[in-house]
């Protein structure tokens, strides 16, 4: 969708805005359109239709036809971040001068109160800054006026939390782009599942959305077309557009805080390796960069898969992985926003599926992180309802209930919920090792049967069991790995192999899609990651 030059005069111009620092030749080419926008409303254009297509008003004749293009996520139904300053931006043009900074204001207008920014103009693009404001159902409108008349308006606009929704297909997974025609639900059902199983659709219009479409060409933040140009709330036969993943996520949210609108920017997007989403990546250049300054509540992230299918790819998945999370704090302006991703489920199809899993997991203790805090991975091993056959296996609700888990104690400045986490192995005297784990995250140790029936919900992923743990497995200096008997011992496991005398490495579901009938939880009933560690002395 392009970008919609806002004029007193006209309705619009095939204008895109770009955000300047990001490519200033845009930014130069969108001002010329805005002034031959000016020109052509002088020349005696169409006036404006809506509120939310065109502004209201008009400038009078000494301060000359001004006009406004602002992003286009900038629309109606959209959600901005509660407690956290708001910043909105925009490019400006004015048809017989210079434009005064001082005669732009930004207001937002709501709950028996007006609230005005402090704006600042650089480069004909304008900055306002306005105060942080609480959570609220109650819609605000949004106002750009230019001297004592309206350039650019919103009727509706919510405060609330704002999640951006990113990675590829597991995040974008959605009704209609997935199961929305026979032959689509035929390519991801395959045999493992029926329309029948998959979860209901939210129906809560205080959750709001906009979805970024499939090009990154000639536009900053392209909105898909089924936008309509406008967020949409997740309701009806709106919410097939939204993955099932953020409005599963979303919905347990709302459970907990019903006054609270919830904003998911969807930009995942389906076979793409992360090598697009990082600097330099085309959906870094289109999708994410030009939110730089909007403030949000977190990013949920699930992606991996495409980095699976080649070995250099999987190796080198932790240093993506790592610079991606330093530059969108940066581009948020939070170095320590919430950064919530899921560790890839089971599925076989790709050859190194276990190696972008431990990418995943040493990611969460990278020394080139600038900060480790409110850092959560979600591990998915046992989640799949017994569909890992399929790319796109059920238990999206299992994933969002242990997100949302993680969001919960971040907001409350607790201790993040994981499963346990391996830390070291050592090499005892009698010839076993000793797994020990990372702090907080080995409580309750216990073997349990992980549930892969259509049935399994959120509430019953697993069953206490006799049965020992499995899959463990050990080798020597040969690297010839042997299955390995484990027993808990409080807080740690101790692995014994009769056929390897110098264990000198361990791993644990070490495989793109393991088959164990026993794992290893602790006291929250939570799993432990898959792991390979080089044991010590």
């Amino acid at each position: 969708m392009p970008y919609t030059a806002r004029t007193t005069r006209i309705s619009s111009a095939p204008a895109r805005t770009p955000h300047l620092p990001h490519d200033c030749r845009r930014a130069l080419a969108l001002l010329l359109a805005l002034c031959l926008a000016v020109c052509a409303g002088a020349c005696g254009a169409a006036s404006g239709t809506s509120a939310t297509a065109a502004p209201t008003g008009g400038t009078n004749s000494a301060q000359g036809t001004v006009s406004v293009a602002m992003q286009p996520y900038v629309a109606e139904q959209m959600v901005l971040q509660r407690d956290a300053p708001i910043t909105l931006s925009g490019l400006i043009a004015r048809q017989d001068g210079e434009v005064d900074a001082s005669a732009i204001t930004v207001t937002l207008t709501g709950d028996g109160t007006r609230r005005a920014g402090k704006t600042t103009v650089k480069d004909n693009r304008f900055t306002a800054t306005l105060d942080a404001l609480p959570a609220s159902e109650t819609p605000y409108e949004l106002t750009v006026a230019y001297g004592d008349q309206t350039v650019f308006h919103l009727n509706t606009v919510y405060i609330g939390d704002v999640f951006v929704a990113s990675g590829q297909s597991n995040m974008e997974l959605n009704y209609q782009q997935y199961y929305g025609t026979a032959d689509r639900a035929r390519r991801n059902l395959g045999s493992a599942f029926t329309l029948s199983d998959l979860p209901a659709l939210v129906d809560d219009p205080g959750i709001h959305f906009i979805r970024a479409a499939h090009t990154t060409e000639g536009a900053d933040f392209p909105v898909d077309s089924v936008m309509d140009g406008q967020w949409k709330p997740c309701t009806g036969t709106d919410a097939q557009y939204l993955g099932y993943l953020p409005q599963l996520f979303a919905q347990r949210l709302r459970a907990d805080e019903p006054h609270v609108p919830i904003g998911i920017i969807q930009t995942a997007w389906g076979g793409t390796p992360i090598r697009d989403h990082v600097p330099g990546g085309r959906i870094y250049k289109n999708h994410i960069a030009p939110l730089r300054g909007m403030r949000i509540a977190g990013v949920i992230w699930y992606q991996g898969c495409n980095d699976a299918w080649q070995l250099q790819n999987a190796l080198d998945y932790e240093a993506r992985f790592s610079t991606l999370i330093n530059d969108y704090r940066t581009v948020f302006e939070d170095p320590q926003m919430p950064f919530l991703y899921v560790q890839l489920a089971r599925w076989g199809g790709a050859q190194y599926t276990q190696y972008v899993r431990q990418a995943q997991l040493d990611t969460l203790t990278d020394p080139n992180l600038k900060n480790t805090a409110n850092l959560a991975m979600t591990v998915t091993i046992d989640t799949d309802k017994g569909t890992s056959s399929v790319i796109h296996p059920l238990g999206k609700d299992i994933i969002a209930a242990r997100m949302a888990s993680q969001w919960r104690a971040i907001r409350a400045h607790k201790a993040i919920p994981s499963g346990p986490l391996a830390a070291a192995a050592r090499r005892t005297g009698d010839g076993t090792v000793q797994l020990t784990f990372q702090s907080d995250t080995a409580q309750g140790l216990r073997a349990m049967k992980p549930d892969y029936s259509l049935s399994a919900s959120a509430d019953a992923v697993a069953t206490a069991t006799s049965q020992p743990v499995e899959g463990f497995e050990v080798a020597d200096s040969s690297g010839e790995f042997h299955k390995a008997t484990a027993s808990i011992n409080g807080d740690t496991v101790i692995l014994r192999c009769p056929q390897v005398r110098a264990i000198s490495q361990v791993r644990y579901l070490w495989a793109g899609e393991p088959h164990s009938d026993s794992l290893l939880y602790n006291a929250s009933a939570l799993p432990a990651s898959p792991f390979i560690l080089a044991v010590s002395r």
